[in-house]
């Protein structure tokens, strides 16, 4: 059976099942077995389906009417509009956060490098992909923004299902992130709300680069 969080059970068997398609464990375009993943859960099927509702809100499962539910697919399409936006959010947050931090709430923004750090040396990409997806919603802080904030959560789990695919790729990559984290944090840090703003974009456009070339190759390995 699930542990039982302080969210409410349709919440985590939803996240649940997030985790699974993130991680490949659950594949592109395979149907959800509702009375298999019903009884795997100990879940009723209302409260499966209710879950089943919340992923389809985070563009990571489709719901075909009277005839189920399928894994949504990866595409270089959906990757490309998805970094465009969704980075062009988080670039504005970078520099609402440079503009208008407080005292104090930079606090857990300043542990986040040390962290990161630390997989590096342990060549931990895993542990630092968790660590940066852990982190990620407390910066909704600095949205001042509900509506901007709601928007950035719902599409997170879509984006970790593409950053994994990027870590798949190119591990070599955590160095360049590590690098553009802590100019992140300087220039949060000294108000440089155009340079953070920069820094934001210049993370996006090259994980977005490194998610294309993993689709390019799980499609020519599919066509051959």
């Amino acid at each position: 059976m699930m542990l039982l969080k302080h969210t409410s059970l349709s919440d985590q068997i939803a996240e649940h099942i997030t985790q699974e398609i993130v991680f490949d464990r659950l594949l592109p375009g395979e149907k959800l077995n509702e009375m298999a993943l019903a009884k795997q859960l100990d879940v009723s099927t209302n409260s499966l389906r209710e879950a089943i509702k919340i992923l389809e809100s985070r563009h990571l499962v489709v719901i075909k009417p009277r005839r189920g539910s399928w894994v949504c697919g990866v595409s270089q399409e959906e990757a490309t509009e998805l970094y465009d936006f969704i980075f062009l959010l988080f670039s504005e947050l970078a520099s609402r956060a440079a503009s208008t931090w407080q005292e104090g709430e930079l606090d857990d923004l300043i542990e986040i490098p040390p962290l990161l750090a630390e997989q590096h040396a342990r060549n931990d990409v895993a542990g630092a992909h968790n660590i940066v997806f852990q982190f990620l919603p407390k910066m909704l802080r600095f949205t001042r923004n509900s509506y901007m904030g709601r928007t950035i959560i719902s599409l997170i789990p879509l984006l970790q299902r593409y950053s994994y695919i990027a870590l798949q790729e190119e591990t070599s990559e955590f160095e360049v992130s590590l690098a553009i984290f802590n100019d992140l944090l300087a220039n949060v840090l000294s108000r440089n709300a155009a340079a953070a703003a920069e820094n934001i974009l210049q993370y996006g456009q090259n994980q977005c680069q490194i998610v294309l070339r993993a689709l390019q190759k799980r499609e020519e390995s599919m066509g051959a």
